[in-house]
């Protein structure tokens, strides 16, 4: 299991290395896609003082959101690219449980976004003239737990795509109405806490605009936090396995 997990992530840095290309241009696309927000976000503020008060939040609310997507587009994409290559039912043939699999690949994506978003805020934060002052053991917290939701939202994407192959019309679905999660006021109804990511976009507000830290949260906050991503992870999982042998029956693990 451990051999597995370390060969998972080795092999998430050597396609990272392989196709250095589609990785940078990836990296390019994140940062000027940011830098279209920011400097739009300034005309239409027009340099006000406020302005200032709230790109710190821009800033970390921008690469949450694309640490959200990085989780959940790497899982239900991973299924479709084993299934392309042919090689989807190999997979579910090793000895090693395919969840366990799915688990270790998320491991090693998720530490090389990791750094790669967080390095990236940083970068941005100061060619934009800010400093980013929060933190970082609490982003780290803030993210870490909250992206397991995403992993949830990936998984049930993930079972879809086992049955139905091509889902990127739907992912991409998924991908603009996440946005509208971690823009939601959860302070209105406490239900929205549980959406995915809302409760860590929430509390990654408090970090950026008023310098939280992790005790500085009450417990409710972090109850909530770790409710919604234990929620949606079950459910994601639950979600899976229920395709997975629905695939399995029909036969449809080895079709394109």
């Amino acid at each position: 299991m451990i051999r597995a997990l370390l060969v998972n992530i080795w092999k998430n840095l050597i396609e990272f290395k392989r196709y250095f290309f589609n990785s940078l241009s990836g990296i390019l696309t994140i940062v000027i896609f940011f830098y279209l927000i920011f400097f739009g976000l300034q005309a239409v503020a027009g340099g006000t003082p406020q302005f200032g008060d709230t790109i710190d939040g821009v800033i970390v609310g921008y690469f949450m959101w694309l640490m959200f997507l990085l989780s959940f587009q790497n899982v239900s994409f991973g299924i479709i690219e084993e299934a392309q290559r042919g090689t989807l039912e190999q997979v579910f043939m090793s000895p090693i449980p395919f969840e366990f699999q799915v688990f270790s690949r998320i491991v090693g994506e998720f530490l090389i976004n990791l750094l790669m978003v967080v390095g990236l805020m940083y970068l941005v934060a100061f060619t934009t003239g800010r400093s980013l002052n929060f933190n970082l053991i609490t982003l780290l917290y803030l993210l870490i737990v909250g992206v397991m939701s995403a992993l949830g939202v990936g998984m049930i994407l993930g079972g879809i795509a086992l049955i139905f192959k091509r889902i990127s019309s739907f992912i991409q679905i998924v991908t603009f109405g996440s946005l509208a999660f971690t823009m939601l006021d959860v302070t209105a109804n406490p239900i929205l806490r549980l959406l995915p990511m809302s409760q860590t976009a929430h509390m990654m507000r408090f970090m950026a605009l008023e310098n939280y830290t992790i005790l500085s949260y009450p417990l409710t906050e972090h109850l909530y936090l770790w409710a919604a991503s234990a929620i949606y992870l079950f459910i994601g999982i639950t979600v899976f396995r229920s395709f997975e042998k629905r695939a399995m029956v029909t036969g449809a693990l080895g079709q394109y």
